[in-house]
């Protein structure tokens, strides 16, 4: 074998090396949580703190993939056991009397003492809808049939400790509900976990009632298209660098 043969070889192999890792690698790695909260908000229009959390979590997103909103306007009103509030995404849990979780418009028509307001019971987030996933109490779970690696939502009306975002990247993670006060208001929770593939991501609440809205997400990212073109260039090259030398070896004269 030449030199010139060797140090082309040597290249492609280099270029293989580099293509893997770019196809393989993710720009960005490890658990980042994103929240703001606002006591007593009960409009976004009151909320800045959780407006620009639920900003930045939008920024990073970006950078990961194409961000999806679930904004449950779609979705009927009314109970349900099983929801699909959009492709690829199922929605199920029960409330703190073990009963189906609900999609509402209105908190108007819960009876309690001192009556809901959009603080304390929470209400829709979505510049010109009127829908939400109401929970009393319990838990909703959001599961991705094809993984994701970031989540965030709108949680109105959250007024208890110890409310919490739980999920497993491969180990289990459990995310703090910041509790915005006594006087309920409006929350961004969200995180990105760019190197992990996230099957189903549940949300507690104990016996708090708390409104759920614009929940984002993304799918799991794909490798780039100019990684994959790298990739398959460098193997066609190493193809037929092998086949010039299987060539040469075959047309060797024979020596007597």
């Amino acid at each position: 074998m030449s030199d010139t043969q060797i140090a082309t070889r040597r290249a492609i192999r280099v270029m293989v090396t580099f293509a893997l890792a770019l196809a393989t690698a993710p720009a960005h790695a490890g658990l980042i949580l994103f929240n703001g909260a606002d006591d007593g908000a009960g409009s976004l229009a009151t909320a800045p703190n959780s407006a620009a959390s639920a900003a930045s979590f939008d920024t990073a997103v970006a950078g990961l993939g194409t961000e999806n909103t679930i904004t449950f306007e779609s979705s009927p009103l009314g109970t349900f056991s099983s929801l699909t509030p959009a492709l690829g995404i199922s929605l199920t849990g029960s409330n703190v009397n073990g009963n189906d979780q609900s999609i509402v418009n209105t908190t108007s028509d819960i009876n309690i003492t001192p009556p809901c307001t959009n603080a304390s019971c929470g209400y829709n987030t979505t510049p010109g809808g009127s829908k939400f996933l109401l929970l009393f109490g319990g838990t909703a779970t959001f599961s991705f049939s094809a993984g994701t690696d970031a989540f965030g939502a709108y949680l109105t009306g959250v007024q208890n400790v110890g409310e919490t975002i739980t999920f497993s990247d491969g180990t289990s993670q459990t995310a703090d509900i910041p509790n915005s006060g006594f006087d309920g208001g409006t929350i961004f929770v969200g995180f990105t976990d760019a190197d992990k593939s996230i099957a189903s991501i549940t949300i507690n609440v104990n016996n708090d009632i708390v409104g759920v809205d614009d929940v984002r997400y993304i799918t799991d990212p794909v490798p780039e298209p100019a990684s994959l073109a790298l990739l398959g260039g460098a193997l066609a090259g190493l193809a037929l660098t092998r086949r010039r030398k299987d060539m040469g070896l075959a047309l060797k004269p024979i020596r007597m």
